[in-house]
């Protein structure tokens, strides 16, 4: 990598790390207002809706944004432009479609599973369902921001327009005397999803229309679905392992202890911050050099993020070991009683970075099939061990399962980067002297 690409992804990534961090201040800052204004139990429940609403928007967009980033990556290094347009006008049509099916879907089934869902959660619920499309559009146009390298659409919706306004929202409505429950910051968040949307949406169009003039679209929609899919479920347990835990954590604690837990996780996730803010930046380029079958230039800068990710993470340990108690409290006296599961979790990202960015790596280089494998087997575990461990440990169970999970897919992810890519990616790489030469892709599992 020479200066100016050096120069341009740093330039990059702290654009990126900036967002993230006005996100989560938003994002940190809500969760604390919310649990001093309405108290744990409600905290919980808006959580556990929220969770809902942003794990179903994923599956309802059928991996499309897996398969953009690597069909418009490549279409990009080929400059092939005809494709690019044609998923980026296709997958607008497909997740919109399948996000409408996901939210009747579940308004169906709140309504009619009588006794599955409780009555504390319906009305929150309801609201979350009705977010789903709104929230596909939003993933889905971020995600061609990300594809193209324009940070600025890729990232500003998710990570700073939405969540100051849903902030802002609130501090308005407790100042005019309103009452806060888990129902209607529900609703007040559905309404700036579809303002975030909307808004997105309008810039997208005219830089696209700037960008690519009179390009035909090509249209391979099966093999992007197909393609896709698998790298779904991937994606998922990547990516939104956060909101799969708040979930599956929800059967089994109730909704007080699920705030405690909630507050812990998204804690102990500031740890990735910097790993998902490199990770977004190299993503795109993972595959524009994979395609060159570039596969020195591969190594090095994914030896270098690794680094970068792995020791900011076990700083960031040793601060959460010595303040967890003092950060908790910010979120009220009751949630101190976390510190123990934070610790843990924390350690949970520690393991994660210092492995490196294994199933994006993957994933984006044809072994998504392996990948779906591993990550169907790690949630299989999760399930049996949250439903063993909690009962009798509580919030330490659930954090503890973490721990397993991602330790035994770091260490699958690690051997299959390696044996199959001839790709290190983890924090030792800078002690292999070895040259590597990529590996020719797998056609099957």
């Amino acid at each position: 990598m020479n200066y100016k690409e050096s120069l341009q992804l740093f330039g990059n990534a702290i654009f990126v790390f900036i967002n993230r961090i006005i996100g989560a201040a938003a994002v940190f800052g809500t969760q604390i207002l919310l649990a001093r204004w309405m108290g744990a139990a409600e905290v919980g429940i808006y959580v556990y809706a929220f969770s809902w609403c942003n794990l179903l928007a994923i599956i309802a967009g059928l991996g499309l944004s897996s398969s953009a980033l690597m069909f418009i990556g490549q279409g990009l290094t080929n400059k092939k432009h005809g494709p690019i347009i044609g998923i980026i006008r296709i997958g607008l049509k497909i997740v919109f479609l399948s996000g409408l099916c996901f939210a009747i879907a579940g308004e169906i089934l709140i309504y009619e599973t009588d006794g599955i869902v409780s009555p504390q959660y319906t009305k929150a619920l309801t609201y979350a369902m009705i977010g789903i499309p709104a929230m596909c559009l939003i993933n889905w146009q971020c995600t061609i921001g990300q594809c193209l390298n324009w940070f600025a659409a890729a990232f500003m919706p998710t990570n700073v327009t939405r969540p100051l306004l849903l902030i802002a929202a609130i501090v308005i409505t407790r100042q005019l005397g309103h009452h806060l429950n888990a129902s209607n910051v529900m609703l007040m968040h559905v309404v700036i999803m579809g303002f975030v949307w909307l808004t997105s949406a309008i810039y997208l169009k005219r830089r696209l229309a700037r960008h690519f003039v009179d390009v035909k679209p090509l249209y391979q929609t099966k093999h992007w679905v197909r393609t896709g899919f698998p790298l779904l479920f991937v994606a998922l347990f990547s990516n939104f392992f956060l909101d799969i835990n708040i979930v599956t954590v929800g059967l089994y604690l109730n909704a007080e202890q699920l705030a405690i837990f909630n507050a812990c996780f998204r804690v102990a996730v500031l740890l990735a911050f910097g790993v998902q803010s490199i990770d977004a930046i190299l993503l795109p380029r993972f595959s524009q050099l994979y395609a060159a079958n570039d596969s020195v230039k591969l190594q090095r800068i994914i030896t270098l993020t690794t680094q970068l990710k792995f020791w900011s993470s076990l700083c960031g340990l040793i601060i959460f070991i010595v303040f967890g108690k003092k950060i908790l409290s910010y979120f009220g006296t009751e949630f101190i009683e976390g510190y123990d599961a934070l610790k843990l979790l924390a350690l949970a990202q520690v393991i994660r970075a210092a492995v490196g960015p294994l199933s994006q790596v993957l994933s984006l280089t044809g072994h998504h099939g392996f990948c779906l494998f591993v990550s169907m087997l790690s949630t299989l575990i999760m399930l049996i061990l949250n439903y063993f461990l909690i009962g009798s440990l509580g919030m330490i169970g659930a954090a503890f399962t973490v721990v397993v999970v991602i330790s035994l897919e770091s260490i699958l992810l690690s051997s299959a980067c390696i044996n199959r890519l001839g790709i290190d990616a983890s924090v030792f790489a800078i002690f292999n002297k070895t040259p590597i030469i990529l590996k020719p892709k797998f056609a099957a599992f």
